[in-house]
């Protein structure tokens, strides 16, 4: 492909992108998609709409808790609103997975860490990290970050557990 035809595919998918959703939807998906705070302005440029439009649907956002601005003294940004975004996932998890499967995957995850702390005779990912000196074994670094990303995964399952066990008791108390 050459970048005339890259252009213009790129060029298709934003027209189709935008024909296919509301402005509020775009700066949503927008929103969710960053990672690091941006002002209303690159989110407008990313998500197709005007500043006006996407500052209008932001502060919406941030008052359903969606987003999160920051104040400073140059002026607002808005990044995703991870409390959110992590209950999302739970309540997601705990809807889209039996209580069983969620136990199996949470043995899985415990097996893994146990792996992590024998293969590297460590308590956590960062007392791996801070026991490996200037010339580290061939994939420790990757396993610091498997290592947390695994942990983080098994606190979430287990709440998705916990939060799938609490609708459940709160259904049958009323």
């Amino acid at each position: 492909m050459d970048s005339d035809s890259d252009h213009e595919t790129l060029s298709n998918a934003r027209d189709q992108w935008k024909r296919s959703t509301t402005a509020l939807e775009r700066v949503h998906q927008t929103i969710e998609q960053t990672t690091s705070a941006k002002t209303a302005s690159d989110i407008a440029e990313e998500a197709l709409v005007s500043e006006p439009t996407a500052r209008k649907h932001l502060n919406s956002l941030v008052e359903v808790g969606t987003a999160t601005a920051i104040e400073d003294g140059t002026g607002t940004t808005y990044t995703r609103n991870e409390d959110t975004l992590l209950y999302q996932r739970i309540r997601d998890l705990s809807t889209d997975y039996s209580r069983e499967t969620l136990i199996e995957k949470v043995q899985i995850m415990k097996q893994r860490i146990r792996d992590f702390e024998d293969t590297y005779d460590a308590v956590s990912p960062e007392d791996l990290a801070t026991s490996l000196g200037d010339s580290p074994p061939e994939g420790a670094w990757e396993a610091v970050s498997e290592w947390q990303t695994t942990e983080r995964n098994l606190h979430i399952a287990q709440a998705a557990i916990n939060y799938s066990r609490a609708r459940d008791l709160g259904a049958a108390t009323q």
